[in-house]
């Protein structure tokens, strides 16, 4: 009897293991020790305070981190594509060699952060914050960042091209080889800003933006008739 039951048995276990095995594994280390090199891929970590953390080396591929708190945290090396950060906070965090690829952060705080030699194209950051942040050879091309506020920011080497920059601001920003091809930038901020340096930034991208008497422009472009804009 008990010869028959097992050999049709174990596959049929076999198979159910697997599958659980399977839909449980994207969440098998999200309660995992905060350390180096963690994966939290997958995980849902919103509401919480994990700020002061080293998550270096980390992978949080699909996390949701939405209205945590993550100040002074390190994620160098770390991966976060597709990551949602929506409302979540930042400041004085550092990314280098980090991938933010089509991840989300509408209304993320990244005050004073450092990013350097980082991925975030087709993100989505609408409305976030990253006022008096460094941010250096970064690739955002191809990104929704309406609203968002640089004002004090540092940016050299950042790539803005075919990105969604409406009603952004750049109030006294220090920009350094940023590249504004295709970017559509209808009422940006560019008030008190030195656009001399910047690169691919057109005559019509200035017509439709917004700037004043102290908007350094690069040669053979004009300041609009229009500037400076109304409060809006």
């Amino acid at each position: 009897m008990f010869k028959n039951i097992f050999p049709t048995s174990w596959p049929l276990l076999l198979i159910l293991l697997a599958t659980s095995i399977i839909s449980n594994g994207v969440y098998a280390g999200c309660y995992d020790k905060r350390s180096p090199g963690l994966d939290w891929s997958g995980c849902k970590k919103m509401k919480k305070m994990l700020d002061g953390e080293d998550f270096s080396r980390s992978n949080f591929d699909g996390a949701n981190l939405s209205l945590s708190n993550l100040d002074n945290s390190n994620f160098t090396g770390a991966s976060l594509v597709k990551t949602d950060f929506t409302r979540a906070s930042f400041k004085r965090s550092i990314f280098s060699q980090t991938d933010l690829t089509k991840s989300v952060g509408y209304r993320a705080l990244f005050n004073a952060a450092t990013l350097t030699n980082t991925r975030m194209l087709k993100s989505e950051f609408s409305r976030a914050n990253f006022q008096d942040s460094r941010l250096s050879n970064v690739d955002w091309s191809r990104a929704e960042l309406g609203r968002v506020d640089f004002s004090n920011a540092s940016l050299n080497g950042v790539n803005f091209e075919y990105s969604n920059l409406s009603r952004a601001i750049f109030n006294r920003t220090k920009l350094a080889n940023v590249n504004f091809l295709g970017a559509y930038t209808f009422l940006t901020r560019f008030e008190n800003v030195d656009l001399s340096m910047t690169s691919q930034i057109s005559q019509a991208q200035l017509d439709i933006a917004c700037g004043d008497e102290k908007t350094r422009l690069p040669q053979n472009l004009q300041k609009p008739a229009s500037w400076p804009c109304e409060d809006n």
